[in-house]
């Protein structure tokens, strides 16, 4: 891709809008009685939703819509095989920016209109840009919800260990976990054993450390790269975090990281709005508050780093198109993105709709005033390998001494200027 063309696609996911949608009434018709459509997704933890909001498909079209969920780390692979070889599901939750862009750019998802689907005529180019492909700028599907990362906390161990307000600065932070430490609880509850996480948490906390946005801009643009003092400055960042995770955190798996903070075990979690249902759903009571990374130093800037999460596709060699536009259409309805709203930890992408979640509601307020793009997942997952899969690997590396920050940006930058054209040279 053009470096002109990257960099506005970059740009624009950090200003993404809300706007209205126009819906078509979906009515129940005999013709579609018999057909069932595949649906798959990466998120296991939607079941019981999707299960609901099928129902209510099938009640107002006779469509039955069967959900099927994978684990996150296969997902890309499993739904790679099944499209390659022709098959795989009708309906299908997509990874935005360079996720799936190789398998939209192979022709597997059906390219779609504001006639299929009205809802994208109303929808900001910078939400749209996280479901076209690379090279093919057609759009291959409809993005759901606005991403952001942060901080969350549990202010009930908080008061227990002394620390009055939220911290702002990076020093107040940890100032604040070592209290929560010496209070005897954990203070992280992220863990070194999933690796996803590590990139998770270094996106919530890097802008500020980096220069937010101006600096996104310049390593798009091939201005600056990867090496840079204040990116290995970034890195360095997260591992002063490493002293507060939890014993064991080596052997940490995702779920387990989860069901620590959720169940008041400790009293941090660096990560993202999509983790908050999952929370609830293992405590429904859990006490859940939500600040922006802190600035690295007193009185600097704040970032909440945020993207457009997904999209919803559908097959190219689908055998039931009209019956998956219909259910693209219910899914971009505001009933059923309120329920994601509420019930998934959703922010939408068209007005009118508010999660009853506190923390939520924080998280999107703040997007507007401090919004940047997430680097890696938005800016460098187009090629291969991907800044995100040297990155992962990488900090458990590090984690475990058998690499410094610095070993990790040159492996990046190295690898990603194998195909990122502003970088070669």
């Amino acid at each position: 891709m053009k470096k002109a063309h990257r960099h506005i696609r970059g740009f624009v996911a950090a200003m993404i809008a809300v706007s209205a949608i126009a819906v078509p009434v979906v009515a129940a018709s005999s013709a579609h009685a018999s057909v069932e459509l595949s649906f798959w997704s990466w998120r296991p933890e939607d079941t019981a939703f999707w299960t609901a909001e099928a129902a209510k498909f099938q009640a107002a079209t006779g469509i039955t819509v069967k959900y099927t969920p994978y684990v996150a780390t296969d997902y890309n692979a499993t739904l790679a095989t099944a499209l390659t070889a022709g098959k795989g599901p009708d309906v299908m939750l997509i990874r935005a920016y360079g996720g799936m862009a190789n398998l939209s750019d192979a022709g597997n998802f059906m390219a779609l209109t504001s006639k299929d689907v009205p809802m994208l005529a109303k929808m900001a180019p910078g939400t749209l840009a996280a479901a076209q492909g690379y090279k093919d700028k057609h759009q291959f599907g409809v993005p759901y919800s606005t991403s952001v990362l942060g901080v969350l906390y549990n202010p009930e161990i908080l008061a227990k260990a002394g620390v009055a307000a939220n911290p702002t600065s990076w020093s107040s932070l940890l100032s604040a976990m070592d209290r929560v430490k010496r209070a005897g609880y954990t203070a992280l509850a992220v863990g070194t054993g999933y690796a996803p996480g590590l990139e998770q948490m270094w996106g919530a906390i890097a802008p500020a450390f980096y220069g937010g946005t101006a600096f996104y801009n310049d390593i798009v643009a091939g201005k600056k790269n990867f090496n840079d003092p204040a990116f290995v400055a970034s890195l360095k960042a997260e591992t002063q975090l490493f002293p507060y995770m939890p014993a064991g955190a080596s052997g940490l798996d995702y779920n387990t990281q989860r069901a620590l903070f959720a169940n008041g075990k400790a009293a941090f979690y660096i990560g993202g709005n999509y983790e908050i249902s999952y929370f609830r759903s293992l405590n429904p009571s859990a006490p859940i508050g939500w600040f922006p990374a802190p600035a690295a130093t007193q009185g600097g800037a704040r970032y909440v780093t945020n993207w457009a999460d997904g999209a919803f596709a559908i097959n190219a060699k689908t055998a039931h198109k009209a019956e998956a536009l219909k259910f693209l259409n219910f899914i971009a309805s505001k009933p059923l993105m309120q329920d994601g709203a509420d019930k998934l930890g959703w922010i939408p992408p068209i007005t009118g709709i508010q999660s009853s979640d506190p923390a939520i509601v924080a998280m999107q307020r703040k997007i507007g005033q401090m919004g940047t793009p997430f680097l890696t997942l938005v800016g460098f997952r187009y090629g291969n390998p991907t800044s995100s899969s040297i990155m992962q690997p990488g900090f458990q590396k590090v984690a475990s001494g058998a690499a410094t920050v610095t070993d990790l940006a040159k492996s990046i930058q190295d690898g990603v200027a194998s195909w990122y054209d502003p970088f070669k040279g």
